[in-house]
């Protein structure tokens, strides 16, 4: 029932804003170019929605040389799995989906379809090498319960709305200013509103865009929940997230396919290499504490909230805490207690509220700047007593404006890039730390930098295999983590490194010394790094105040006329 609401309100509410704007459309009527693109839009999608499945098929197969398993070849792989499937369909009253494999040790499962008629569940071959036969079911189970909650039908509703929104705006917008540059014939009445509501619908689709990826999350929640009831045993898609995270981290990246299936697979992969790492820390030394500590970041840190935005999956840490509260409901013992993790760590949540206020206040400063500048210049050149409203829409306004404001801006940004920088990069002496110790960090930021020191050995390039990568991987007993250096020479200066050094220093044990940063995944930011007799300074704090110096240089000189 919850899910049902979750899905009525969010479609209503996209429809809500789209309604907003096609009335007014109407009311002001004349534009029937405008309702022959939107129908076209819907006709587009609702086309694409029955054909989609067709094309995907083509794309997993020719591409990904995906093939199609029958029920006998799965039963070999897991028999428990063909019977929970066909049990499940039975119960509730639909079709086996069509099956299907990807030879890619990469562990993935996604589902596709028009409805459940047509649905296929698509697997990796990690999938089979990375879990146990009670986690291969609770996977099959979770990609059954979006076929089952409809997903497919409510996320393309969602969407077309969506792209409807963006339409609307933009005919609008357009429209308004078509006019306002003399080439629309006469004036419409009531231009001065339609930009207003172009503009409006608009910020509408800015905030559908979150909304949808909202939605998408919930849906995966309860695809979950699907997964856990139905098998009953949660834990065993715990497990499950778990260790695909492992084995994404432990094969190279297949890029085609991860961008192909980023908004269907079964995890974030960015964010489930965190999950990944410590989860084969925390096997190597045998400390359960340490996957524990680090689902605090998810679940604790707003900054996690705040990564989690622009996801089309919850964090793994949030998804797991679910699946443990679904635990009690079920009868059987969590893998997890939260309640105990948290009171056993102590996490200071008036601390972890401050940073972010800080936090958020030094990144969002450009924009502060930026925009209440434009209000007082407005002020003191119109005046008070002017109808402001009334000259924003006289022709050219905007434009003179903007580029009256281009010097300022750019000091603006200039300074405020300065700021951030040596916000981000505090400083003072570095802490001796264990890279463990860093990715269990609950207080973790990526914009207010920590300074550390690691010690530990350089395993291999930032980006394997790309001989101009002048980032590395780093080592220690504990864990492996991502280090960022910068020339003081940009580009060309990162690219002699990537071919002159980074070779030179794979393989060799280092001490390096920088800033620690955590969003969805972790780094440190180089400054300077030790390895034998040879220091290598890099100089990501010093570029970023010169590059803000510069920015604002140039303003001062567009001022003076220099």
């Amino acid at each position: 029932m919850r899910l049902f609401l979750a899905s009525v309100f969010t479609i209503l509410l996209l429809s809500g804003f789209l309604a907003t704007a096609l009335f007014v459309l109407l009311f002001f009527a004349g534009f029937i170019d405008a309702a022959v693109l939107i129908s076209l839009v819907i006709l587009f999608n609702f086309v694409l929605w029955l054909v989609s499945p067709k094309l995907s098929d083509f794309i997993y197969r020719y591409f990904f040389k995906m093939r199609w398993m029958s029920l006998e070849e799965l039963g070999k792989r897991s028999r428990k799995t063909v019977e929970f499937l066909e049990n499940t369909c039975r119960k509730y009253n639909f079709p086996l989906p069509k099956l299907g494999i990807i030879d890619d040790k990469n562990p993935n499962a996604f589902t596709y379809g028009s409805g459940r008629w047509n649905a296929r569940i698509i697997v990796t071959e990690g999938i089979f090498h990375y879990l146990e036969e009670d986690h291969i079911v609770a996977v099959y189970a979770h990609e059954l319960g979006h076929i089952k909650n409809r997903d497919f039908i409510i996320m393309t509703l969602a969407s077309t709305i969506l792209q409807l929104l963006y339409v609307v705006s933009q005919i609008l917008i357009r429209s308004r200013l078509y006019e306002s540059s003399g080439r629309g014939g006469s004036k419409r009445e009531g231009g001065g509103i339609i930009l207003i509501v172009g503009i409006i619908s608009y910020i509408f689709y800015l905030i559908g865009q979150y909304i949808v990826l909202y939605l998408s999350r919930v849906r995966e929640y309860y695809a979950d929940e699907f997964s856990a009831r139905e098998t009953g045993n949660p834990n065993a898609l715990s497990l499950a997230l778990i260790r695909i995270a492992y084995g994404i981290l432990a094969n190279p990246d297949n890029v085609e396919l991860i961008n192909t299936t980023k908004h269907m697979g079964i995890v974030n992969f960015h964010a489930a290499k965190s999950t990944g790492l410590t989860y084969h820390i925390s096997q190597k030394l045998r400390d359960a504490s340490i996957l524990e500590r680090a689902f605090l970041f998810d679940i604790c840190n707003p900054w996690a909230f705040i990564s989690e935005l622009n996801s089309t999956h919850p964090l793994t840490g949030k998804r797991i805490r679910r699946l443990c509260m679904l635990c009690k409901d079920i009868g059987v013992k969590s893998l997890f207690d939260f309640d105990k993790i948290r009171e056993e760590y102590q996490v200071d949540r008036r601390k972890l509220r401050w940073n972010f206020v800080k936090d958020m206040f030094v990144l969002f400063l450009p924009v502060l700047l930026a925009t209440g500048f434009p209000v007082i210049y407005i002020l003191l050149h119109i005046g008070m007593n002017s109808d402001i409203l009334s000259s924003l829409f006289v022709p050219g306004f905007v434009v003179r404006l903007a580029f009256e404001l281009i010097p300022f801006w750019l000091i603006i940004i200039g300074l405020t890039i300065v700021v951030r920088t040596l916000y981000r990069y505090p400083r003072g002496r570095g802490k001796e730390m264990r890279i463990v110790d860093l990715l269990c960090d609950v207080y973790a930021s990526p914009v207010r930098g920590r300074k550390v020191v690691v010690n530990g050995k350089f395993i291999g390039k930032g980006v394997p295999g790309f001989i101009f990568s002048e980032d590395m991987m780093m080592k220690d007993s504990t864990g492996l983590i991502y280090l960022n250096y910068e020339s003081w020479l940009p580009f060309l200066g990162n690219l002699i490194f990537s071919v002159s050094k980074v070779n030179e220093l794979i393989g060799k044990e280092a001490r390096v010394e920088g800033w620690f940063l955590r969003g969805l995944s972790s780094r440190i930011d180089l400054d300077y790094l030790k390895s034998g007799g040879e220091i290598v300074k890099s100089y990501v704090k010093l570029l970023g105040i010169l590059s803000g110096l510069i920015i604002a240089g140039i303003g001062l000189m567009l001022i003076f006329g220099l």
